[in-house]
């Protein structure tokens, strides 16, 4: 289960139930003796993933009263059992800007941000349900903030921690020049593309946050570039960097031409008519929580596109967002 990569530092996976992302890479810096070691990420909150994170932790000979954690980003595949590790003794380290979206519990004003992005009630009533099933607004763990370039020392390695927007508004690295390690979160992912999201009431322009990121992560080459999920080795990461831009820019054509197919179309309805890699045949056999996280990917292209001077953004009579040329 567990592989060992380098001096001192591992990964084990937390198989992610139900989720297309398939596995988290749970990744640990081992400290000697006498010496606290760190764990990064740690799945969803449910049995599953508790199961194998604690059995990689067993395994690499853990305690939890001298294990720190470090929470690259908000979300719940990543920091889903803060609170059982804060319970079990861990320290628990995390961005300021995430740290702060966790303690402001946004996600009910996520539901009402979907309405308003065009997702009929049924379904936005089917996500509110499944993230109460979840707990996902009690997820709430004491944590250290951590700002752009805080140290992280473990087991021989300083990590510098980068500050990377876009996949959330806080999103962080862990970068280790002398070593030339990088632990990417979902900043970067070789064999899928990490999810961009926005809400259309929000207004931030994630993924020029995102684009903006990824020319800046240029600037710390590393020969490990460790990513949150899936496979890493394929290719290099100025490849996989060059490959993600383009995505986009392709994505950017496509929304601006579904825009003016469609006039005053919403993201839920840009959405249904953009095209995904997914097993579903069809946009109406879309598992919701899909359609969810689809809905806020054609945000955030379409938020893009006004931010550039291409689309207008409106709110009709009724209170639904709508795009024009």
């Amino acid at each position: 289960m567990v592989r060992k990569i380098a001096e001192n530092l591992y990964s084990f996976p937390i198989r992610l139930p139900n989720s297309p992302l398939k596995w988290l890479n749970c990744y640990v810096v081992k400290g000697g003796p006498g010496e606290r070691s760190l764990l990064v990420d740690s799945g969803f909150n449910n049995p599953v993933c508790r199961e194998n994170l604690f059995a990689g932790m067993e395994e690499l000979g853990l305690r939890p009263e001298d294990t720190d954690v470090f929470f690259s980003h908000v979300h719940v595949d990543h920091t889903g059992n803060g609170v059982a590790l804060s319970g079990l003794g861990c320290r628990i380290f995390m961005g300021r800007t995430d740290y702060g979206v966790l303690c402001a519990s946004p996600w009910s004003r996520q539901i009402w941000h979907m309405a308003m992005d065009g997702m009929p009630q049924k379904e936005v009533e089917q996500v509110s349900q499944a993230n109460k099933r979840a707990g996902i607004d009690t997820m709430f763990f004491p944590a250290t903030e951590m700002d752009e370039g805080d140290v992280l020392a473990y087991g021989g390695y300083r990590f510098r921690c980068l500050l990377m927007p876009g996949h959330t508004a806080g999103h962080m690295c862990l970068y280790d020049r002398e070593r030339s390690v990088l632990l990417l979160g979902d900043m970067v992912l070789f064999d899928i593309t990490p999810n961009i999201t926005n809400s259309g009431l929000d207004g931030l322009d994630n993924l020029g946050m995102y684009l903006e990121s990824l020319d800046r992560l240029e600037q710390f080459p590393a020969e490990l570039a460790l990513p949150g999920h899936r496979n890493w080795g394929q290719i290099s990461l100025p490849e996989r960097i060059e490959q993600l831009r383009r995505h986009h820019a392709r994505r950017l054509e496509e929304a601006e031409r579904i825009v003016e197919e469609h006039p005053g179309v919403s993201a839920y309805g840009a959405a249904s008519r953009m095209t995904w890699q997914i097993k579903a045949g069809c946009w109406d056999k879309f598992p919701v929580s899909q359609k969810q996280f689809a809905t806020g990917e054609a945000n955030a292209h379409l938020i893009h596109l006004v931010e550039l001077g291409v689309l207008r953004r409106e709110v009709d009579g009724q209170g639904y967002i709508r795009y024009w040329k």
